[in-house]
């Protein structure tokens, strides 16, 4: 799990003896991790007494980090630990895969000038990688930023990176997560990769730390659904479920003769024969794609190393708005807001001739309202936002600040809306064909 010397051992027992732990839920925890071992006892009875108790010892780990959040944050503060009680504590599926020791470490420490990079562990599969890491320095790193991440092949970007997490641990130690995903399957015909990092110190520090990949990689497990769903008089065509051990993909699309346009799906889960969910993460979800030009990819919790025995998906609080009304036009150039539909509660501002202020109701899901840009000729100007800032919050409205590059464009502009707190009346509910 992680190599400690003794200095790191005794504050890991200090921090466990001051811990006040809920005494039914690590009763609980005890009795899941002794029957979850002895099913792997029968499995596997040529398991050695040493690695009998590190197996046991990992589970009571792992499900208590689960159970008790004080537990999970005393730990998190240990150094070397950080990174394993993130993997845990906030997605079950990663629970598992620490669980059936789906994991690789790394333990690649690299300095550059006045910073140390530690490369402590991955998780592989073929919708991406989540690599995990620390960054030391014997200078303060509050106001350092990393101004760019990511993994390489040859000098190649290797996927796209989807999320990244990062805690400060104390002034001169942060612990960082990043997520690399991809719609496609990716290639693991090579297994060397190199993960580079920028800072923006006055240095502006780089590192290109290469990796080797040694464990396995697991096939997902595809289940093709191709079912039609009514809810609220919108057809959405569930295709396809495909479960990796680092998430599960819900391929979908909308029907064309929709009336609505259909934003975000704000709750989306799989529930097992006993009730238990796998839903989005608690950091949220991720998705490719956009229902306007086709399929999207939703992506949630793993339930990978399960076996059930019936998965039902449900899908509800899903945001849609009037085709139509799913828009607001603007006229940067005259700095005036020409469209905002009367669906909408929000009010728009053009400070200058490339800044939008909106002011409007974040909801449940909490998405980003605008995505999709277009001009008065059908350019598209999807990836000209500079800067976008949160100015003002007063619940349940934000008022955010977005800065375009729009030098060429053909002014009216189209934003359209990508999320906003209007629901279809109903949800999704299908059973997953798992014998196919």
């Amino acid at each position: 799990m992680t190599n400690l010397n003794e200095q790191d051992w005794q504050k890991l027992t200090e921090a466990l003896e001051a811990i006040e732990i809920p005494k039914e839920a690590l009763h609980q925890a005890r009795v899941k991790a002794v029957h979850q071992h002895r099913l792997t006892k029968r499995r596997k009875r040529r398991l050695c007494s040493v690695a009998s108790v590190a197996a046991i010892v990992l589970l009571l780990f792992v499900t208590t980090i689960r159970v008790s959040p004080v537990f999970a944050q005393a730990v998190a503060k240990i150094t070397g630990f950080s990174s394993i009680v993130n993997m845990i504590a906030y997605d079950k599926g990663i629970s598992d895969i620490v669980e059936n020791n789906y994991y690789e470490e790394l333990g690649i420490v690299v300095t550059q000038g006045d910073y140390t990079l530690t490369l402590q562990s991955v998780v592989a599969d073929y919708s991406g990688m989540t690599i995990f890491y620390n960054i030391e320095s014997t200078f303060e790193l509050s106001k350092v930023n990393i101004t760019s991440f990511g993994v390489s092949q040859q000098g190649i970007p290797w996927g796209v990176t989807s999320s990244y997490n990062s805690s400060l641990v104390d002034g001169t130690l942060r612990a960082d997560k990043v997520e690399i995903m991809s719609v496609d399957e990716l290639s693991y015909d090579n297994m060397t990769f190199e993960f580079n990092l920028h800072l923006s110190d006055a240095a502006k520090t780089n590192f290109a730390v290469p990796f080797t990949l040694t464990t396995p990689i697991e096939q997902p497990k595809v289940y093709d659904v191709n079912q039609a769903v009514v809810v609220d008089g919108q057809t959405i065509d569930i295709k396809q479920l495909k479960i990796s051990p680092l998430r599960a993909e819900i391929r979908l699309a909308a029907d064309e003769q929709n009336t609505m346009q259909l934003l975000k799906f704000t709750s989306v889960r799989l529930i097992d024969e006993n009730g238990e969910e796998w839903g989005k993460p608690s950091g949220g979800g991720m998705e490719f794609g956009n229902l306007r030009n086709g399929e999207v990819s939703l992506f949630i919790q793993s339930n990978y190393f399960r076996q059930p025995k019936k998965l039902t998906l449900v899908m509800e609080w899903i945001e849609a708005l009037p085709k139509g009304s799913d828009y607001i036009e603007v006229d940067f150039e005259q700095k005036k807001v020409l469209y905002v539909p009367s669906e909408l509660d929000i009010d728009v501002q053009v400070p200058s001739r490339n800044t939008l202020e909106v002011t409007y109701p974040t909801g449940t899901g909490g998405g980003q309202l605008l995505d999709g840009i277009v001009d008065q000729e059908g350019n598209d100007f999807s990836n000209n936002l500079i800067e976008m800032h949160v100015v003002k919050r007063e619940v349940p409205f934000s008022t955010w600040v977005f800065t375009f590059d729009y030098d060429i464009a053909v002014n009216p502009i189209r934003l359209y809306i990508n999320s906003y707190p209007l629901y279809l009346d109903g949800k999704v509910e299908i059973d997953i064909p798992l014998n196919e």
